[in-house]
């Protein structure tokens, strides 16, 4: 699911390096550089590279339009490590409500609703194995676990605002079991999940 936001920002980070290597770098690419260096060393030393982040994040003036793309970065290795609740923080302060930011705060900001998406996936498939257990089938659409009490209820929508694409589907060869599978996905993230389970990601 990163990968586009790496194609799309690997052009950005070249010209950074290229103009660092003709003149003086901004203390902003500067800045940048020593994170994404890092990253670009060890990319599975995931404390490192979180502890790089930070240390530039807490400067956050010196980063400029660098910032959100560290801290997408600094959130996918905060995922990776299994520190799941500062990914999640991290992730939504990357996100912008600016109708035209420039280009690394809109690819940041589409990648941060990504990831924050496919967790949101995750909860409200954990709601429905949860209404499996009650009543030994899932439910035929999402309106029983969207209107449980707020502090119950699954996220209704991905992060960019979309409804869930939820249904239930019947075995091809067993008849007169109803409900009892189900697909649920994100028009914005797409069908072919890997589990979550599975991370720490061999690639940003």
């Amino acid at each position: 699911m990163s990968d586009l936001f790496v194609k799309r920002l690997a052009p950005i980070i070249c010209s950074v390096f290229c103009t660092a290597a003709l003149s003086a770098a901004t203390p902003q690419e500067d800045a940048f550089l020593k994170v994404w260096g890092t990253h670009l060393r060890a990319p599975q030393d995931h404390k490192a590279v979180i502890e790089a982040c930070q240390t530039v994040m807490n400067k956050s003036s010196t980063l400029g339009d660098f910032l959100p793309a560290v801290k997408t970065l600094a959130a996918w290795h905060l995922l990776a490590d299994g520190n799941q609740a500062d990914a999640v923080r991290i992730f939504e302060s990357a996100l912008t409500a600016e109708k035209t930011p420039k280009p690394l705060v809109r690819y940041a900001d589409a990648m941060a609703r990504r990831w924050l998406s496919r967790l949101d996936h995750a909860l409200v498939e954990k709601a429905l194995k949860e209404y499996y257990k009650d009543n030994v089938e899932y439910p035929s659409s999402l309106a029983p676990l969207l209107n449980l009490p707020k502090d119950k209820a699954p996220p209704k929508a991905d992060r960019f605002g979309d409804p869930w694409v939820y249904k239930t589907e019947e075995f091809s060869k067993l008849t007169g079991l109803k409900n009892q599978r189900y697909t649920l996905y994100s028009n914005n993230v797409g069908k072919q999940l890997s589990r979550l389970g599975a991370l720490p990601l061999t690639q940003y």
